[in-house]
């Protein structure tokens, strides 16, 4: 290899370059399509997937010397061990590598669909691949190579640059770190499995479920919390709260209605509800194809009593 390596900010620079182009894309996708992704829910992501494939495969291969737009502004280029420009299908399997972690953090995919090797999967993919992606980026000084580069035995390289100096091979230490993070993210679906059985997240878990069976809901978390504010006497105020964000399917999301009917849920399936100072509902409309998201929110934030009150009206 005479070829100069890129260095990291550079990297960076050309993916900040590219997220850009791919989130204005995404934007514009959006004011055309945006019920659509909408009604895809955690699927949504499904969408920014193959697009981001399309401009990062085939621009980072020969048909695109090796090269997205960000990479054309840093004059930094994708090549292999020998410094020839990638085909189509290695540049695909390079990208697949690094994107499908990415569009899979964050995507609101059903349990049915992953229970239960997929948790596995998943862990494996998002944490494992994704937290070696990053820590290889960041210190994996010698080549300059992440996760992605290293399965497919490629380089970002400067272009019509070379160097007099031999490539020093990678760290064996961080081989040893990356295969750490691969096995303790197939172990934390174990973890998280005896966690979630005690009786504080179950309880959680099944306010959820009965939340997610209401009308119009796509996807909901709840969280049992407390915050606590300094008075100006210096005394300290603790609020404790039971917090439910809501993904609707309709864009009405000054819904107070449909917020009392997601309240007296908590209040009838979470046996301490009554005793928290506020019951928080938030309710939101949007989407996230993964490239771009838009999302807009109401929060009701009223204590059990508020909302008992309002069931006794019928609201």
């Amino acid at each position: 290899m005479q070829y100069e390596i890129s260095g990291f900010w550079r990297r960076l620079g050309a993916f900040f370059i590219d997220s850009i182009i791919l989130g204005l894309l995404g934007l514009v996708l959006g004011l055309f399509f945006s019920q659509q992704f909408v009604e895809l829910g955690g699927w949504g992501r499904a969408i920014g997937f193959p697009i981001a494939a399309l401009y990062f495969a085939v621009l980072n291969s020969r048909i695109g010397g090796g090269q997205t737009i960000g990479k054309r502004a840093f004059k930094i280029q994708v090549v292999d061990k020998g410094g020839e420009l990638l085909s189509l299908p290695k540049s695909t399997l390079r990208y697949s590598i690094i994107g499908v972690p990415y569009f899979l953090n964050g995507a609101l995919l059903p349990e049915s669909f992953l229970y239960p090797v997929g948790f596995y999967i998943l862990s494996l993919l998002v944490f494992g691949f994704g937290l070696s992606i990053v820590y290889l980026f960041v210190f994996n000084r010698n080549t300059r190579q992440s996760l992605h580069d290293i399965i497919t035995g490629t380089y970002v390289v400067r272009k019509n640059s070379e160097s007099s100096e031999a490539l020093k091979p990678i760290w064996p230490l961080h081989y040893a770190i990356t295969g750490v993070l691969m096995v303790l993210s197939l172990l934390a679906p174990i973890f998280m499995g005896q966690i979630i059985q005690g009786e504080f997240f179950s309880e959680l878990l099944k306010t959820r479920e009965r939340i997610q069976n209401v009308p119009q809901v796509v996807n909901a978390t709840i969280q049992d919390g407390q915050s606590t504010f300094s008075e100006i006497s210096g005394e300290s105020k603790t609020t404790t709260y039971l917090s439910a964000q809501v993904v609707i399917n309709n864009q009405n999301i000054e819904d107070e209605e449909l917020a009392a009917r997601i309240a007296n849920v908590i209040l009838e399936t979470h046996k301490d509800a009554i005793q928290r100072n506020l019951i928080q509902v938030s309710l939101t409309y949007g989407y996230d194809i993964g490239i771009a998201s838009k999302w807009t929110r109401y929060r009701y934030s009223f204590s059990p009593e508020y909302w008992l009150e309002k069931k006794g009206q019928g609201i």
